[in-house]
C-alpha cells in the first residue's frame, strides 16, 4: 500500500508544490488547511506521517501537534518552521514531534526526514501488530481462582489432542478466550483459527457459510464459494452459540464429525476436511435435548470434553489481574499513560455482581481509560450505570456498617462490657471484636 503524508499548511500553494515531488517518490500526499481538518483526516484514513507548519494563521501548530498525537501516539509529525521559530520547533520535539525542517524547504533534505518518519511509523505499526498477536496467543487466562485454574489446566491438555471440545458458560465469561487458548497451544497454531457465530445467521445463510456452494447452486451463485469448513482445513474451527444452530444443520455437522467430509450446496462431490472442532454455548444443551431442539447424538459427539467456565462473580480473585490487563491494553490503544486503578474502584469491583461477566469488566475499563483525564482510573471515570451501582453499593455498605456498630454496642452493654462473652454471642473471635471496636470508634 502506498504511504501517505498529510501536509497541514494554511497556504495551499505549498502543498501544490510538494505533491508532485512526493508522487515521484511513490508517496501519496493529502492536504489540510487547518488543525480541525487535519484531525478529521487522521481520524478517518490511514496517514503515515504529517508535515505540519508551526504557524497556521492564527492557530498554533504546537496545539495541533498535541491533538494529533492524542489521536495516534505513533504518528510521526514533522514541524515546518521559519527562521524566527526555531525555539518553538525545538519545543515541539519535546512534545513528541519527530523532527523539524526549516523554510525555504529543501526537498531532498525534507524527503530524507519524511523517509525516516515513514520507516519509523512502519516499525511502530509492526510492533503494535506483534504486541496484539502476543496478546492473542497469551490470552488472559488468569488462574488465581481454583476453578479457573482447573479449566486452564484441562484446556492446555486438550490442546495437545484433536478431541472436539464443548465450552459452556454464561454470556461474557470468556468462552472464546478459552477457545483461543486451546488453539494457540495446539499443533495447529501456525494457522489462524476460523470462527463463526451460529446465532448470527438465518438457517439458509448459515448452511451456505458453513459448507459453501457450487457455481449455479441457486440464483445469484455466480461463482464457487468455499465455506468455513474448507477454509479451516488444517486449523481449528470455533462454532460459537452452537445451541442456536437449527436441527437440519446439526445433522450435517454430525456427519462432518463422523466422516471428516463435507459437500457444498448444489454439489455432488464430497471433500475431505481436517478440522479441529471447538464449540461454545451459554445454553443448557440437556434442556434443549428434552425440548427436541438439540440432537442428542450430536451432544454425545461433543461432550467427550466439556469445559465449564465460571462466571466472574464466582472467580473474584481474577478481577484485579483482569482489570489491570485490560487497563494496559486500552492505555496502549488509546495512546494514554493510565497506569493504575484507584483502590476504591478495585474495592467496588470486588463487591459488584458483574452480570455481563468479563466482557462487562473489559468494556468498563475501556470506557474509563477513554474518558479519564488523569493517569489513573477513579470512580468518576466509570460508565454511568456502573457509577450508579457503585453509589448504591457505598450506601448499602454504610447501612451495614451502622447496623453492625449498633449491634456490637448493644451486645457490649448487655454483657456489661465483657469482651469475651460479647465475642461469643456475636460468634466472632476476640481479635475481630477488638478490630471492629477500634474501626467504629466504640467507647468501652
Amino acid at each position: 500500500m502506498q504511504a501517505c503524508v498529510l501536509v497541514v499548511d494554511d497556504n495551499e500553494g505549498v502543498f501544490d508544490s510538494l505533491k508532485p515531488n512526493f508522487y515521484q517518490f511513490g508517496v501519496d500526499a493529502v492536504y489540510a488547511p487547518d488543525g480541525e481538518t487535519a484531525e478529521q483526516v487522521v481520524a478517518r484514513r490511514t496517514v503515515d506521517a504529517v508535515l505540519l507548519d508551526i504557524m497556521l494563521g492564527e492557530e498554533s501548530g504546537i496545539d495541533v501537534l498535541t491533538r494529533l498525537k492524542a489521536i495516534d501516539q505513533t504518528l510521526p509529525v514533522i514541524m515546518v518552521t521559519g527562521y524566527g521559530s526555531i525555539d518553538t520547533a525545538v519545543e515541539s520535539m519535546k512534545l513528541g514531534a519527530f523532527d523539524y525542517v526549516k523554510k525555504p524547504l529543501d526537498f531532498d533534505r525534507l524527503f530524507k526526514v519524511v523517509e525516516n518518519a515513514l520507516e519509523l511509523h512502519k516499525l511502530s505499526e509492526e510492533n503494535l501488530v506483534l504486541k496484539r498477536r502476543i496478546r492473542e496467543l497469551s490470552s488472559p487466562m488468569y488462574v488465581e481462582n481454583t476453578r479457573m485454574a482447573d479449566v486452564a489446566d484441562e484446556a492446555a491438555k486438550l490442546a495437545q489432542t484433536d478431541i472436539p471440545v464443548l465450552i459452556v458458560g454464561e454470556n461474557g465469561t470468556g468462552k472464546e478466550v478459552v477457545a483461543d487458548y486451546i488453539h494457540a497451544n495446539s499443533d495447529r497454531a501456525h494457522l489462524k483459527m476460523v470462527k463463526i457465530n451460529c446465532a448470527a445467521f438465518p438457517e439458509s445463510l448459515l448452511d451456505n457459510e458453513l459448507f459453501g456452494h457450487e457455481k449455479g447452486a441457486y440464483t445469484g451463485a455466480n461463482s464457487t464459494f468455499k465455506g468455513v469448513f474448507e477454509r479451516a482445513t488444517g486449523s481449528s474451527l470455533f462454532l460459537d452459540e452452537i445451541g442456536d444452530m437449527p436441527l437440519t444443520i446439526q445433522a450435517k455437522i454430525l456427519r462432518v464429525l463422523q466422516n471428516s467430509e463435507i459437500r457444498r450446496i448444489g454439489g455432488a462431490e464430497t471433500f475431505k476436511v481436517d478440522v479441529r472442532f471447538v464449540a461454545a454455548t451459554n445454553k443448557d444443551l440437556g434442556d434443549l435435548i428434552k425440548k427436541g431442539e438439540f440432537r442428542q447424538d450430536l451432544f454425545y459427539r461433543l461432550n467427550a470434553a466439556i469445559l465449564s467456565v465460571p462466571s466472574l462473580r464466582e472467580r473474584k480473585e481474577d478481577i484485579e489481574p483482569l482489570a489491570n490487563y485490560f487497563l494496559q491494553e486500552f492505555a496502549d490503544s488509546h495512546g494514554k499513560s493510565v497506569g493504575r486503578i484507584d483502590p476504591e474502584v478495585l474495592q467496588f469491583f470486588q463487591s459488584y455482581s458483574w452480570p455481563g461477566n468479563v466482557r462487562e469488566l473489559k468494556n468498563t475499563i475501556n470506557y474509563a481509560v477513554a474518558i479519564t483525564s488523569g493517569n489513573s482510573v477513579g470512580t468518576v471515570d466509570l460508565p454511568p450505570m456502573i457509577k450508579q451501582a457503585s453509589s448504591v453499593n457505598r450506601e448499602n455498605l454504610n447501612i451495614r456498617q451502622e447496623s453492625e456498630k449498633s449491634l456490637i454496642e448493644r451486645t457490649l452493654h448487655e454483657c456489661r462490657f465483657n469482651k469475651k462473652k460479647t465475642a461469643e454471642l456475636l460468634e466472632m473471635s476476640r481479635k475481630t471484636l477488638y478490630a471492629k471496636i477500634a474501626r467504629y470508634g466504640i467507647t468501652v
